[in-house]
């Protein structure tokens, strides 16, 4: 492993080995030129006069062509990773804390003693850079095989006035770019202006790098401040937890409504490397979706799902098509597929009103059923909430902009059921159910009802539980 260490030597002797070869047989020929023997005398004279440089040439053989040999032997030069240098050093440690001395420790591990203190001060350094709290702009991690941080780069001397452009941004909440930081950093600095397009980009996706920093998508979108939701969310959650404490979590449900497309087509795919023009093909409608209301109890239990599909109320798809869709499911239409009031007491009666006529059954006389719903129109009607509460349902409102760290659907079961979904999707396109007389067309409303109530009924328990468990309901447990 470190027979590198006589690379220099070995190197040297390689490189002039050749050369001293030929400098010594040039040399001797400038002294001694040949001319033509003319009788046998001649011939003894001349072997006289060339007798030092064959000598000369001898020993210069005998005494570079062994360490020649030996270092083609030896492996090229290789530079060590941090992660190596790391296991040397704590196997020589380990060594010299059984009583061994550092010689005796660097040759039983056979690591040279002077790449033993240099890489130790290098595994100091590294160690005290990971326990400081600031982030290291250069990579320190095990693979990496220098800590140097490197030049500086050309936004250095406007290095303060962008991170605090850019720390403003974000406390306000606004969407921050790599091209706003650019924009900052021509109006700050004019030999950036200077640069082409391409340079710019370069240089601020560096410096960005280099503050910690990397473009990230977007998992909440509101109108309002982030902050100032946190601080709705949490005196609801307090709020809640005096309400909730000590209930049956059979007997707490929540229920939202999310979007499910028919079709799942991605804007990236597998090709060759080097092409230009990569071609895809897409549905006929691929804004075609349905909305599916799901209710989970805190338990994980799912309730029945609701899907609503586009079409007249009372139409050919509700007279003819809904017969034929699984039972495990509730259907209804809508003329943009949306859940308005109709269809919200519908989801109470065919979803919720079983559920709470089965919970009376079972604990007549117990503690109403609480029904937490988000802060949307249709939730809020007041034929809706006058239902429910004539029902003995308690209903609570979640904030606006709270759900994403209040509704526990919103948070742990839209995605696995969308997961879920696509997954169905990518297998049916595959096996060519997506290709009708050569174009592509998007699934039935039958399948997308049976791809829907397999994916939904399939979520398990602990998924469900674990949806409550992500949003500040963790006291639960």
């Amino acid at each position: 492993m470190f027979q590198d260490t006589i690379f220099t030597a070995s190197k040297l002797v390689k490189l002039t080995w050749g050369p001293i070869f030929l400098l010594v047989l040039f040399t001797s020929t400038l002294k001694y030129p040949p001319v033509r023997a003319k009788n046998a005398s001649q011939k003894h004279g001349r072997a006289k006069k060339y007798a030092p440089v064959y000598a000369t040439f001898i020993i210069h053989m005998m005494l570079t062509f062994p360490v020649f040999f030996l270092s083609t032997m030896v492996s090229s030069r290789r530079s060590y990773s941090l992660k190596d240098k790391r296991d040397v050093v704590r196997a020589v440690d380990c060594q010299i804390s059984r009583g061994y001395s550092k010689t005796s420790a660097c040759r039983n591990i056979g690591c040279p003693i002077l790449y033993y203190d240099r890489w130790r001060k290098t595994v100091q350094e590294v160690t005290k850079l990971e326990e400081e709290e600031g982030f290291t702009h250069h990579n320190i991690s095990g693979t990496s095989r220098r800590i140097h941080p490197g030049r500086p780069g050309l936004l250095q001397p406007v290095k303060e006035q962008l991170s605090q452009f850019i720390t403003k941004l974000r406390e306000l909440g606004l969407q921050t770019t790599n091209q706003m930081v650019s924009r900052e950093a021509s109006r700050l600095l004019p030999a950036f202006d200077e640069k082409t397009t391409t340079a710019k980009k370069q240089i601020v996706s560096r410096f960005t790098k280099s503050l910690g920093l990397t473009q990230r998508m977007a998992t909440h979108t509101a109108q309002k401040h982030f902050k100032e939701t946190e601080r709705e969310s949490r005196d609801f959650i307090g709020m809640m937890r005096a309400k909730l404490h000590g209930r049956n979590k059979d007997d707490i449900v929540n229920m939202d409504q999310t979007p499910i497309f028919y079709s799942f087509h991605s804007r990236t795919t597998l090709e060759a490397v080097g092409s230009r023009t990569i071609q895809v093909r897409a549905s006929t409608n691929d804004t075609k979706r349905v909305t599916v209301a799901a209710t989970v109890t805190a338990s994980g239990k799912m309730l029945t799902p609701f899907m609503i599909f586009r079409g007249a109320a009372n139409g050919r798809i509700v007279k003819n098509e809904f017969q034929t869709y699984p039972v495990d499911g509730k259907y209804a239409c809508q003329a943009k597929a949306w859940m308005d009031e109709v269809n919200m007491h519908l989801w109470i009666d065919l979803v919720l009103k079983p559920y709470n006529d089965a919970k009376e059954e079972r604990d007549p006389g117990g503690q109403p059923l609480v029904l937490i719903l988000d802060s949307y129109r249709v939730h809020m009607i007041g034929s809706v909430v006058n239902k429910l509460n004539q029902m003995g349902i308690e209903v609570i409102h979640i904030p606006g902009g709270c759900t994403y760290l209040c509704q526990p659907v919103d948070v742990g079961i839209n995605k696995p059921l969308k997961a879920a979904m696509r997954a169905k999707w990518e297998e049916w396109m595959a096996e060519g159910g997506g290709i009708v007389n050569g174009c592509a067309k998007e699934p039935s409303r039958k399948q997308i009802a049976e791809w829907l109530v397999g994916a939904y009924t399939n979520i398990p328990e602990q998924v469900g539980r674990n949806s409550w468990m992500k949003t500040n309901y963790k006291w639960f447990n």
